[in-house]
């Protein structure tokens, strides 16, 4: 129901948008390559810029990114997302794939004996303990899983200051663009991502970073704008895990578009992003440059 509402507030959104760019006399798509960005899994992903709107544009994958919901990392490992996605291993906080042993033994000493677990993508006490939802919580028993961006004056400790995948249409960076002088957009910032293969379209805020080799990431709920249900049922545990491929999305993101203070939810982030679009050329200018951005 929360998805088709917001397909229904999307597509309002969208006909507003372009009713206000009936005067564009065609959909001119000059755009200037900017850089290329060595994907691991892809190879080479060229990014461009408008140099007009100053719009960031590329064509990647779009993988799943659960951090932020309620219900995403579970001590027992029933959470809509593997363990291991949001912890690494030892003294040196090393990824492992198969971390379940040295979780489960981190579990059974309270995360306070020697087996070594940092919580990257969990909400920790002073001492390093994760915490744990309680009952007035939206997923009691749950972790507090975050995001890197946060809603505005909430405890950063607590569910209510992350961006709930399940419901908050975000995509993601990867870490070391929010570093100064690194190109491309910064948390906060808005854009819209346009799926080639249904023509489907949805706006999204950039909620989190991610790995620096990787370049494609969205939540839960901007997924299913896209029309893609990435839940599936994996060893009896539901699991959000169906990406979309290829280089199906094209992503077109605005730098320096970041409200402060912004309450982040679909409407605001609709409101924002559909402003930055309509400076752009509106979505049938996006709509002509998806083909030559895929290829």
């Amino acid at each position: 129901m929360k998805s088709t509402r917001y397909q229904n507030s999307l597509s309002r959104t969208f006909f507003f948008w372009l009713g206000c760019l009936s005067t564009v006399a065609s959909a001119d798509c000059t755009l200037t390559r900017e850089f290329t960005f060595p994907h691991a899994e892809m190879g080479p992903v060229q990014v461009f810029r408008d140099l007009g709107s100053k719009a960031i544009a590329f064509a990647s994958q779009m993988q799943v990114n659960t951090d932020g919901a309620p219900d995403s990392y579970h001590p027992d490992d029933i959470g809509i997302t593997h363990i291991c996605n949001g912890v690494s291993i030892g003294r040196g906080c090393t990824w492992k794939a198969s971390c379940l042993p040295e979780f489960r033994q981190a579990k059974a000493e309270h995360f306070k004996g020697p087996t070594k677990i940092c919580f990257f993508a969990m909400a920790t006490d002073a001492q390093g303990v994760p915490i744990i939802q309680g009952d007035a919580d939206p997923k009691p028993g749950y972790f507090v899983s975050t995001t890197a961006l946060h809603q505005p004056g909430e405890n950063l400790r607590t569910p209510q200051a992350q961006l709930d995948s399940n419901t908050v249409p975000f995509a993601v960076i990867p870490g070391n663009w929010q570093t100064s002088g690194n190109p491309g957009p910064k948390l906060g910032d808005f854009g819209v991502a346009y799926r080639r293969s249904n023509g489907k379209a949805a706006f999204f805020v950039v909620g989190d970073t991610g790995p620096r080799n990787k370049l494609g990431e969205g939540s839960v709920a901007l997924h299913q704008a896209l029309g893609n249900d990435p839940f599936m049922m994996r060893f009896g545990v539901r699991r959000a895990r169906k990406n979309i491929g290829g280089r199906d999305v094209v992503y077109l993101l605005f730098p320096k578009t970041a409200q402060a203070g912004q309450k982040l939810d679909t409407a605001s982030i609709e409101r924002l992003a559909g402003a930055q679009l309509q400076a752009f050329g509106g979505i049938e200018r996006l709509k002509e440059c998806a083909e030559s951005l895929a290829h």
